[in-house]
Parts: C-alpha cells; sequence; structure tokens
C-alpha cells in the first residue's frame, strides 16, 4: 500500500512539475549524444599512467552528451553549449578543433566564449588522444583516429543538439548524494584553517546540482553536477566503461525509454564537478563499497541516480532570466596574484612541475610508482639522476624550484621553448538565469572549490542564487589544491602544477572575468593560446599485421557453447573467432547484439552499450590469434524464449587490407525452471 501510494505522489508531482513548467518556456533547448568509444583493444588506458594497463574490450560505451540553451529569440539571443563527454579529460587542442569544425557550419555562433566541453573523468577509457600529454610518456602515445574520433562525436552532438532546439522551461534542483564518495586526502583538507572547516558540516561537497529540461510533451533531459572520481573501476580493469558516472546516465537514460539508436532518446548527463580529493573508493584502499570494481561501479552510480531521480520528478523552481558569459585566457606560469587573494603580499604563479608526491599516487586510489610516496618533499640525488636517465627529463632549475616549494620535483613541464605542456589555461563563467557554471581546466580539491564559489559570489550576489563549477572543462591543468592542502604535498599537492599560490591565482582570475560580466567592460588580460595541433607525433591505431586463424577457420567462427538452455538471470558467454578492432575503429556500431525470436522476426534486446553485456578480446595463443568472448547476464525477470548473440567485427588480411565481418550463434533458450511461476 506504501508502495502504492508513493507511486501516485511521483505521479502528481511529476504532472504539476510538467504544468508549471509548460507556463514558463523562457528558452530555447535542444540536447543530444552521440558515440565518442575508444579504441577497445592494445591501447593504454588513460588516467592510471600504468603501460601494462592496456584495453581489451568494451563493457559500456562512451558517449558525448549536448545540450544548447538559448534566449527565445533564434537570431539576436545569446546561447550556449555544454557538452559532457565520458572520457578521461578535455585536451584544449580538442577544443580548438571542435571549434573550427562548428565554424565551418555555424560561422561565429559558437565560440569558446560559449561552449563548454567537460570530461566526467573515467579512468576507464582508452588514451593517445593528447597532444602534449604523448610527449610526457604518460599516455603512451597520440593516435590521431582516436583524436577525431572523439572530436567528430563532440562536433555531431552540437550539431544534433542545434538542429533539436525547441521551446523549454529548464527546472533547477539540489540535495545531498550520500555514500558516493570520501575525502581520500583528509590530511591535507584538515591543514585548511579550523574556522573555515567549522563552516562546514563535512570534508566533502555532497551537494547534486539538476537541471530538468521540460517541452511541452514532457521532459526531454536532464543535466546534473555531482563531485566523485570515476576510480571504481580500477587499474586492474581493461575493459572500457564510463564508470559510475556512464552507469548512472545509461541506466536513468534506459528507464526513459532511450533505445541508442533514435534522435529523439532521452538524454541524461550526468557531469563532473570538483572531485580533486574525493574517491569512491570507499574503504579507502582503491576497494569498496563493491566486491569488485563492477559492483562498486554499480553501486556508486545508484546512489547517484537515485538522488537524481528524485530531484527530477521534485523540481519545481524555473530558470529565468537572461544569458551571458565570459572567457579568458591566462598565462599560468608567471601570473601575478595580489595581497587580498593571498592573504599575505603578492605572490606569482610558476612554471608548471611536478612532484614526487605526484608520482606516488593517491593511496587510497591504487598508489604510484614504489620509490615514491605522498609527502614526499626533499629533492634527492638518486632519484633526480634516475628519472632523468629513464625518461630523458632534463634537471628541475633552482628558479623554479623555489617558486614550487616545497614540492620536490619530479620534473619540470613549464620552462624551456616551447615548453613540455602549455602554459596557457582557460576560464571561462556562463550564467543562465539565477544559475552559474564556472568552467575550470582542473581537478579541483574540495575546500578550493568552496572558495571559488565565495568568490565567485561575492561578485555576483543575489544574480546567481545558484553556482556550480563544471571540472576537466575546456582543457586540463592538473589539480588545484588550497595553499594549505599543497604545504604537505599529498598526491593532489605534487599535481597541483603551477605551485602554491594556483587557487589564489585562479580566485583573483575569477573575481576579474566576473566584474567584467556584470559591468560590460572590455575583456580581461586577453592572451593568445599556443595552439599545439599537429606537434606531437603520430602513431596508427593499428600496425598493418593480419588477424590470424587456425587452418580451415573463418572469421566469426563460434566455438561450442557448454549450454544451450539458460535459466533467467543466468549468464550465456560465447566465443567467437575474432580480429583486432583497433584495424577497423569506429566503422563498427555494436560489437555484439543479443536478440530474442519473436514471431519470425529477431528483435532487439541488448547491444554493446549496455550493463548487462560485455566484449573481451583476448590472444589465446603467443602468434596473437584473437578471441572475442561475449557475455549476456541475463536479467531474473527476462522473458523466457528463444535467444541468440550477433558478434560484428573487423578482420585484417594477410596484405593488410580491412574487412568486416558478421557471425550469429545458434538460438539458445532461456527457461523458467521446472515448478518456477511464470
Amino acid at each position: 500500500m506504501k508502495n502504492i501510494l508513493g507511486v501516485i505522489l511521483v505521479l502528481l508531482i511529476a504532472g504539476t512539475t510538467s504544468a508549471r513548467a509548460d507556463d514558463h518556456q523562457n528558452y530555447l533547448v535542444g540536447r543530444a549524444m552521440t558515440d565518442v568509444t575508444g579504441p577497445a583493444f592494445g591501447v593504454q588506458m588513460w588516467g592510471f599512467g600504468r603501460e601494462d594497463q592496456l584495453t581489451q574490450g568494451l563493457h559500456i560505451r562512451q558517449r558525448a552528451r549536448a545540450f544548447i540553451i538559448s534566449e527565445p529569440d533564434p537570431e539576436a539571443g545569446k546561447r550556449i553549449a555544454f557538452v559532457s563527454v565520458d572520457i578521461g579529460s578535455i585536451e584544449h587542442n580538442m577544443v580548438l578543433e571542435v571549434l573550427d569544425r562548428l565554424a565551418t557550419k555555424f560561422g561565429p555562433l559558437y565560440t569558446l566564449d560559449n561552449v563548454v566541453l567537460s570530461a566526467t573523468h573515467t579512468h576507464a577509457g582508452a588514451g593517445g588522444y593528447w597532444h602534449t600529454r604523448a610527449e610526457l610518456g604518460l599516455a603512451g602515445a597520440f593516435y590521431p583516429e582516436h583524436f577525431n574520433y572523439i572530436v567528430d562525436g563532440i562536433v555531431r552532438a552540437i550539431e544534433r543538439a542545434h538542429a533539436d532546439l525547441a521551446p523549454a522551461s529548464i527546472l533547477i534542483n539540489k540535495g545531498d548524494v550520500e555514500g558516493a564518495g570520501a575525502n581520500r586526502s583528509l590530511i591535507a583538507y584538515e591543514q585548511n584553517p579550523a574556522e573555515e572547516r567549522t563552516r562546514y558540516n563535512s570534508p566533502l561537497d555532497t551537494q547534486m546540482t539538476l537541471l530538468r529540461f521540460e517541452r511541452e510533451g514532457g521532459a526531454v533531459g536532464l543535466l546534473n553536477w555531482f563531485a566523485t572520481h570515476p576510480t571504481s573501476m580500477t587499474y586492474d580493469n581493461h575493459l572500457i566503461s564510463g564508470d559510475h558516472k556512464g552507469y548512472a546516465s545509461l541506466t536513468f537514460e534506459t528507464q526513459e525509454g532511450a533505445t541508442y539508436r533514435s534522435a529523439e532518446d532521452f538524454v541524461a548527463a550526468f557531469a563532473q564537478s570538483t572531485p580533486g580529493d574525493v574517491t569512491p573508493n570507499l574503504n579507502l584502499n582503491n576497494t569498496g563499497p563493491g566486491t569488485d570494481d563492477f559492483e562498486s561501479t554499480a553501486i556508486i552510480g545508484t546512489r547517484q541516480m537515485d538522488v537524481a531521480r528524485n530531484l527530477f520528478e521534485t523540481a519545481s523552481e524555473t530558470l529565468a532570466g537572461s544569458i551571458r558569459y565570459r572567457q579568458v585566457y591566462v598565462d599560468m606560469s608567471h601570473y601575478q596574484v595580489e595581497e587580498a587573494f593571498t592573504g599575505e603580499k603578492p605572490q606569482t604563479t610558476c612554471p608548471s612541475a611536478y612532484g614526487y608526491s605526484f608520482a606516488g599516487g593517491s593511496t587510497e586510489d591504487g598508489g604510484g610508482h614504489f620509490l615514491f610516496r605522498e609527502g614526499m618533499t626533499e629533492q634527492r640525488f638518486y632519484l633526480d639522476f634516475l628519472i632523468g636517465w629513464l625518461t630523458g627529463a632534463p634537471d628541475w632549475t633552482p628558479e623554479v624550484k623555489a617558486c614550487q616549494e616545497p614540492k620536490a620535483i619530479l620534473f619540470e613541464t613549464g620552462t624551456g621553448t616551447p615548453p613540455l605542456q602549455s602554459q596557457i589555461r582557460s576560464v571561462s563563467i556562463i550564467q543562465i538565469g539565477q544559475l552559474a557554471i564556472l568552467a575550470m581546466p582542473a581537478e579541483i580539491t574540495t575546500m578550493s572549490a568552496r572558495r571559488l564559489k565565495e568568490s565567485l559570489k561575492a561578485v555576483l550576489g543575489d544574480q546567481a542564487q545558484h553556482i556550480v563549477i563544471a571540472g576537466y572543462a575546456n582543457g586540463y591543468a592538473g589539480y588545484v589544491t588550497t595553499p594549505e592542502e599543497y604545504s604537505i604535498q599529498q598526491y593532489e599537492g605534487g599535481h597541483t602544477l603551477h605551485g602554491k599560490w594556483t587557487l589564489p591565482a585562479y580566485q583573483q582570475i575569477v573575481t576579474r572575468l566576473a566584474e567584467q560580466m556584470v559591468s560590460g567592460g572590455p575583456q580581461m588580460e586577453p592572451v593568445a593560446y599556443d595552439d599545439w595541433r599537429g606537434r606531437s607525433t603520430a602513431r596508427p591505431l593499428h600496425d598493418g599485421a593480419p588477424d590470424l586463424l587456425p587452418d580451415g577457420a573463418s572469421f566469426g567462427d563460434r566455438l561450442p557453447m557448454a549450454e544451450t538452455v539458460f535459466a533467467p538471470g543466468n549468464k550465456v558467454t560465447v566465443s567467437f573467432l575474432s580480429g583486432n578492432p583497433s584495424a577497423g575503429y569506429g566503422s563498427i556500431a555494436n560489437f555484439l547484439t543479443v536478440e530474442r525470436k519473436n514471431g519470425s522476426e529477431w528483435e532487439h534486446v541488448a547491444g554493446d552499450e549496455a550493463w548487462s553485456t560485455k566484449i573481451h578480446w583476448r590472444s589465446e595463443r603467443a602468434d596473437g590469434e584473437l578471441r572475442a568472448e561475449v557475455t549476456w547476464q541475463s536479467a531474473p525477470d527476462t522473458p523466457p524464449g528463444l535467444y541468440r548473440i550477433r558478434h560484428q567485427g573487423v578482420a585484417t588480411g594477410a596484405e593488410g587490407q580491412s574487412s568486416p565481418f558478421e557471425a550469429v550463434t545458434e538460438p539458445f533458450e532461456l527457461r523458467l525452471p521446472q515448478g518456477a511461476a511464470p
């Protein structure tokens, strides 16, 4: 009875919300999603920096989820585009490429001023799409095919969202997500002033801010921001996944009827915020809360999704007001910070440098190299010699060492001509009615985020009743810690690239940018970005080596299934002789499909985007013969009947040519156990 009453209440709330929304269609809204899944075999994965963590398959696909919000006048009104992308980070050269391609179709309609690309920061995707990080040896190589596939996906998502623009209202809601993260650097957090810490009831920001997009016919999408690291899939994982953010998006979209084959699909973006010191591994030892990576991912994703569902159904406040925005480039290598932001004398940021503690890694998320640990602040000659010998990195300079104190420098990346990575960072502010979005190119700790919000609030006041920070946006500049957190050089401090005064510098930038947005004054401190596209040495994803087969076999041949009858809720596994999927990267829409017989037709049940499916390529012989192991975890309520599994792939022939192939299993049966109720 209680459940029935609850359902009725939710429906009533949803109904009143829709009616309210229809009366306040203040904007044009378009939404879309596209595929940006990385190469599924043989590419070093992004995030953990481990050469032994190579992609070997696919669990759930990576997506670009785009939203365009425009003032009602499509000709004269301002607009913004926000894209949440299921990848580890946004390299700024990627932003430039996206904008260049958009300009060929839309002219000056979409620019850096009004476009925000934000990564979810999944650590379970392929790397190799950075132009500069490849030269640091942290991501294996640069693969143009991968870079272009991501760019193409983002551009198509924005194009489709543009075509989807229609009158809509935007409802906003906020609530707390419990049990989805823990502060992994509590010792650093506690260096912040006690008076400041007592203003907050937790070393975490548990708040989720959610937007519900409503048209006359009903809701068409949602966008939310919540801070927790997507590291539930640990460095032991080799399957591509959007981690818990991808799981939450996938599950919510599926509940709303998304098929991933229609432009009308509901779009649910669980975007990233400021999880710099927040881990989902609740045991604080690279595990938890589940018994394995997949269970932990589902639990953390579900906790976000459940709160999002409640906020989505109960949203009642409607955004209203104009759209405005400002963006600026800043050279962070020698940025002058005023005493109003340092709390003492004027200070200067530093050319970028990584610390020893960066190499030590976050202990709570698995740690790093055994020679390093968090908290290291003293240079050691033998380590410096070893680093230089192994990596070819130049010796640190006394000037940068003094600026970066107390960081023990692993290697400098901001000196030299040109430096190893750009020192130019992009910061954007977007305001939609009473909501302000601060787009930052970094991983921001909890207290750093609070100070940034305070700086923005001090300028915008009641004009911004809601403030969110979109992290990993329009670039990647490492971490941002408070000066107090930086002082003890935990992992996050070792990865704060521009030194102790990085956060005060960003506070000053945000303040000046907001002041100019409010006043309508000229752009602050214009700096040109150093476009490095084409600088990195490109490597092909596939070397053209032929895929091998046993004598008399063909690609797609199925190995015998041990069983052909399964109970609903059982896992079905089948293996195919396959080819290296990197050879035909981007050409296969679904590597696997589960189908159910309905009359004389076979209907789609699940594809390789589904949580219930996995495809894992395994090399069974030293000569490289590949088998694709496909698993489908049927649900307990899966209807009995005849099913089959289809595998599509690409094989490389003796002459280096790539050819697609398709194979399908014989039908197998899902049958209820004897005596079970239908």
